[in-house]
């Protein structure tokens, strides 16, 4: 997800040292914190910030990283004037069917099982890969007075990621709703994008970052209600909605706020030390041409 913040100006052998370390020093710690059984986050509260699948861990903390990573580097040469549009819509589409699929494996696998939460994992997820792209139509439909593919694609993206942290705690209404205001917000985030000027060439933060930090605290509104009353009898009868509201925003600040720190640091260590930005005649080649 970072390497699509970076895409076309990135040196390929200094993106590598970089997601390297960034996997070992901001992804691990982040897993063990949440997933872990002695992690601190996975302890907070009665149940622990809720993040099934890898919004917090996975989205959150690579859409912000994506975020600074981007704003660190700088901009495409010529952006926005010379940007290269996307050229291969059927390709495009093939990919996020690809995506879709895949995404099952990635939510419905995260129960390690094969039941009823797999069962609800897979529905949920279903469920808001269809809203969202629908709903990132209809506000194209409104915005520009045609929907496109592309958007079709960022909008099954965006209900995927939102769903992520939540697909085994909510019913398929919540997931619905998860999916069309991920695909509001996201879209809104692409908007303040352009008007801002910075270059997250495949919109990291916009989809990935936003959507993920949309799930993973809105889900506290849409929790099964038996998923509730387990969390209710492990805190003795006092756990609820805000109880759980509070552990999640938490996560989230935390995830965002470690990722940002140790993503900057890294940026500029490997910067100073291999030089991160291409030369301008590879990148106006194209890395595909001049690295790949």
């Amino acid at each position: 997800l970072i390497a699509g913040a970076l895409a076309e100006r990135v040196r390929f052998k200094a993106y590598c040292i970089f997601i390297a370390l960034w996997g070992l020093l901001v992804y691990n710690p982040l897993c063990h914190w949440v997933w872990a059984e002695d992690g601190f986050l996975f302890n907070m509260g009665a149940r622990g910030a809720i993040d099934f699948a890898g919004g917090t861990v996975v989205h959150i903390s690579s859409g912000y990283s994506g975020l600074i990573a981007a704003i660190y580097l700088g901009a495409r040469r010529g952006y926005p004037t010379l940007t290269t549009r996307p050229n291969n819509l059927v390709m495009t589409l093939m990919g996020a069917g690809l995506l879709w699929v895949g995404w099952f494996g990635f939510n419905a696998g995260s129960a390690i099982s094969c039941g009823l939460d797999t069962a609800r994992a897979l529905t949920a997820t279903q469920t808001a890969a269809a809203s969202g792209a629908l709903m990132w139509m209809i506000i194209e439909g409104l915005h520009h007075g045609k929907a496109t593919a592309l958007g079709f694609a960022s909008g099954i993206l965006a209900g995927l990621v939102a769903v992520t942290p939540a697909a085994g705690v909510v019913q398929p209404g919540g997931a619905l709703v998860l999916g069309a205001v991920a695909s509001w917000v996201c879209y809104g985030a692409i908007l303040l994008k352009n008007r801002l000027g910075y270059d997250d060439s495949l919109d990291a933060f916009g989809v990935h970052g936003v959507g993920g930090t949309v799930g993973a605290i809105l889900l506290t509104f849409f929790i099964r209600k038996s998923w509730m009353d387990e969390a209710a009898v492990a805190a003795g009868g006092s756990w609820g909605v805000i109880s759980q509201l509070w552990v999640q925003l938490a996560a989230v600040g935390i995830a965002i706020a470690y990722a940002v720190g140790l993503t900057l640091i890294l940026l500029f260590v490997v910067d100073k030390i291999f030089g991160l930005r291409a030369d301008r005649h590879s990148e106006m080649a194209g890395l595909d041409d001049s690295y790949h």
